[in-house]
Order: structure tokens, then C-alpha cells, then sequence
């Protein structure tokens, strides 16, 4: 039965959205992420929390948030198997037409959710901008890792698209295959550049719409070659080989972006 949020958004033009949440170890925490996301308006059809086998009580909070709020799904894989294949696991419980992505330890900004539904006429993803925040509560100014020209241009760079700060039609994030689990990092870059390869949309809006909790050093990945080895696998796909070499003009949330495992 739809919810009340759901007839909001549709009564105002707006499509109807799921949130798929992948977490790992997070059970300080991924209440956050899922409040954020239930204070929108209009509020997701769901929000489909996935723990990827975890060994603290993650598992416990979002059985917690399930009993708490009807719209919430916890989906409890059995093993640790990554960020891909929790996302995927997630995409194959959404329903509604469109879908977003949000890590664990990120937050929605009020407001995110009519800002990046009010963008999605005529395309098939829509970016927003982020802000850096750390463990001090500080916070940055909003950022975008793409100018808003060509997609592939700026993917062919680096991981210019962040699944928190950004929403995908559902039937293109399928038609992608999903994210790839082979890639234990770099997975977010690849799976955009697919989606682009495959001719989707892409809309930049203006608005910040997340915040992206900068990484504690000892949850990042040290192993700098392993990196470079995903992003050269990345930058080798068919659609950006042949495009020419540019310098970065914006900024992105890396290495950490490229780098952190989950």
C-alpha cells in the first residue's frame, strides 16, 4: 500500500524513490544515514537497509529500524561479500522508478530529496553537490566532482559522481548490470562510467544535497597499488579510452573515494 509521503510526492509531480543502504560495521553509524533519509519530503517507498555480514550490531539496528518504521527493509546477507554486492543485493528489492544510493556513514541534507526528484524530467541521473564533514563536526563548502559538461569527460578523469549525492532511474541502474563486485574499490567510478556508456542522462543541480563523512584514517586503504591498478582497469573501458587526456579542474573526495573498503 503506497505511503503517505508517497501520494505527496506523486500528488506534487515528483517520482516515487526507494533508498538502498549497503553497511558494513556500522552500527554507530547507520541510524543516522536512515533518519536522514525518513525526515525528507517527500519520504523513499523504502529504504532497503543491506548489512553486508557484519561482525558488530549493525545486524541488531537494522532489525531495530525495520520494527521501528514501516517503510524500512533490512535485508542480512550472510557473509561479508562488498559495497557491489550489497548495492546490488538492495537494487534487486527497489520497486519505485527511481533510486539512490547512500553509504553507511553519509547523511542527507534536508531538503535533498524534492532537490534531486524535482531534476529528474528528461534524464536518467541526477548529481548534486556534497559537503565534507569530520569527526570534530566541522563541515566544508559543497562540492561537485563534475563541472556539468560531458559526463564521460570527467569520468574518464576520476570517480566524479558519488552514489550518496545522487539518484538513478531504476531501469538504468539495471540495464548497467549493477555494480561490479570484482572491483574492491574504484566500484562507485566503474559503475558510472557504465551507466554512461550505456547512454544515460546526466543532470548536475546546483543544490547540496549530502554530507560525506570523511573516513577515520585506520578505514582506509593503504594499498595504494591496488588503487591505481582499479582506476587504470576503470579508465581502460571502451567509452573513455579514446578520450583525450585533460587536467581536473574540481575537486572529489579522493583517494579516500577510491580508496576505502567496505
Amino acid at each position: 500500500m503506497p505511503t503517505r509521503d508517497t501520494a505527496r510526492a506523486c500528488d506534487a509531480g515528483l517520482p516515487t524513490y526507494d533508498v538502498v543502504i549497503p553497511c558494513f560495521n556500522r552500527a554507530e553509524s547507520v541510524s543516522r544515514a536512515v533518519e536522514s533519509v525518513l525526515s525528507q519530503r517527500p519520504a523513499p517507498a523504502r529504504v532497503i537497509l543491506v548489512d553486508d555480514g557484519s561482525s558488530d550490531d549493525t545486524a541488531v539496528v537494522a532489525r531495530a529500524l525495520e520494527r521501528r518504521h514501516g517503510s524500512v527493509v533490512s535485508l542480512l546477507l550472510p557473509r561479508n561479500a562488498g559495497a557491489s554486492a550489497a548495492r546490488n543485493a538492495g537494487l534487486g528489492l527497489v520497486r519505485s522508478e527511481w533510486v539512490a544510493f547512500l553509504d553507511s556513514d553519509d547523511a542527507w541534507l534536508p531538503g535533498a530529496a524534492p532537490a534531486l526528484l524535482a531534476a529528474t524530467a528528461g534524464c536518467d541521473v541526477v548529481v548534486g553537490h556534497f559537503r565534507r564533514a569530520w569527526a570534530g563536526g566541522e563541515e566544508g563548502i559543497a562540492e561537485c566532482g563534475w563541472s556539468g559538461t560531458d559526463i564521460l569527460s570527467a569520468l574518464a578523469l576520476t570517480g566524479a559522481v558519488g552514489p550518496s549525492w545522487s539518484i538513478i532511474r531504476r531501469s538504468s541502474a539495471v540495464a548497467s548490470g549493477g555494480f561490479d563486485p570484482s572491483f574492491h574499490n574504484c566500484n562507485d567510478w566503474d559503475f558510472y562510467v557504465r551507466v554512461a556508456a550505456a547512454g544515460a542522462r546526466f543532470r548536475r543541480i546546483d543544490d547540496a544535497v549530502a554530507l560525506y563523512h570523511v573516513a577515520a584514517s585506520d578505514r582506509l586503504s593503504l594499498d595504494e597499488a591496488t588503487g591505481a591498478a582499479n582506476a587504470a582497469r576503470v579508465r581502460a573501458h571502451p567509452s573513455l579510452r579514446d578520450l583525450p587526456p585533460k587536467r581536473a579542474s574540481f575537486a572529489v573526495p579522493a583517494p579516500a573515494e577510491c580508496l576505502s573498503l567496505d
